[in-house]
């Protein structure tokens, strides 16, 4: 009787592992037949998502003068012959975890091969809110990113919400001086990022943030301290998940004409530099040529 028992517990514990993996793979399926186009990319076609804050969307400017739409007239010099689409998904005044928050909606409904992704001069910035906080808290960590905990924790939630045992965020009436997004925060977010891309079938590609400019206006001296370090997560995140990196903070050829007076914004010309940086880099990392499978 006691050789019976020995024997079921294995046994019970292998069939409880093969239903969860199978149900963890279902669920991953289903994400991405929920989340990314049908069809699949048109022949001949590569499809870029831009996902970041307002450097991305080209603010204060238009968006024909944002890099990622600078990017794109590069890539059609230099790659000619393919359809690029270059989607500018940059939302002023975002955090990493704000963009996790919109990345079904703005990227993987897109189809995309590559996801180009740009956060952290608003993720330093001490001015943090309790929904600062809140928007962190919701990226998953560790095994909570498998898809079978997401979904319960869904439902959860749904009824938590439902029957009033869960409350919703609370919104500081101050910002603390404490940075938007967490060290830690943002580099979990990148991470979460950087697997959701892959999870998609792209290639998620991390960038540096642009430089400051060397002026004494307050916006740009509050972000002097933790600027290096959020840099060096970015960098950090790129090694550890093996992912390209694009160098924007140590970049040289910074036109003396890139940022807007408040020394944080880019300029046109600051724009067209970004979208050189990140041709030029890419190209040498052979990222464009392998996507066309060259």
């Amino acid at each position: 009787m006691r050789n019976v028992r020995r024997v079921r517990w294995p046994v019970v514990v292998l069939a409880a592992t093969m239903l969860l993996s199978a149900t963890e793979l279902a669920l991953r399926i289903r994400y991405r037949w929920r989340v990314l186009p049908r069809g699949g990319a048109a022949p001949g076609q590569v499809t870029v998502v831009a996902l970041g804050d307002s450097i991305v969307a080209g603010t204060p400017g238009e968006a024909e003068d944002a890099w990622p739409a600078r990017l794109a007239e590069r890539l059609r010099v230099g790659y000619p012959g393919v359809v690029w689409r270059v989607l500018n998904a940059g939302v002023p005044g975002d955090t990493a975890p704000q963009g996790y928050a919109r990345f079904d909606r703005d990227v993987a409904a897109a189809g995309p091969q590559i996801v180009l992704i740009a956060f952290g001069l608003n993720d330093c910035n001490p001015a943090r809110y309790g929904l600062d906080r809140w928007r962190e808290a919701q990226v998953p960590r560790g095994l909570a990113r498998s898809y079978l905990w997401q979904a319960a924790r869904a439902r959860v939630v749904r009824w938590g919400r439902q029957t009033g045992r869960l409350a919703g965020p609370e919104p500081e009436p101050e910002p603390q001086p404490f940075p938007r997004t967490s060290p830690h925060g943002f580099a979990n977010t990148l991470d979460t990022l950087v697997a959701r891309a892959r999870m998609i079938g792209a290639q998620p590609v991390l960038l540096t943030m642009t430089p400051l400019a060397a002026v004494a206006i307050a916006e740009v001296q509050a972000r002097d301290v933790p600027y290096p370090l959020y840099n060096e997560i970015i960098r950090a995140c790129a090694t550890r998940n093996r992912v390209p990196l694009v160098e924007l903070a140590l970049a040289p050829g910074v036109p003396a004409d890139a940022f807007e007076p408040d020394g944080l914004h880019l300029t046109a010309s600051g724009q067209a530099w970004v979208a050189e940086q990140i041709f030029a880099q890419l190209d040498r990392a052979g990222l464009w040529s392998a996507r066309l499978g060259r």
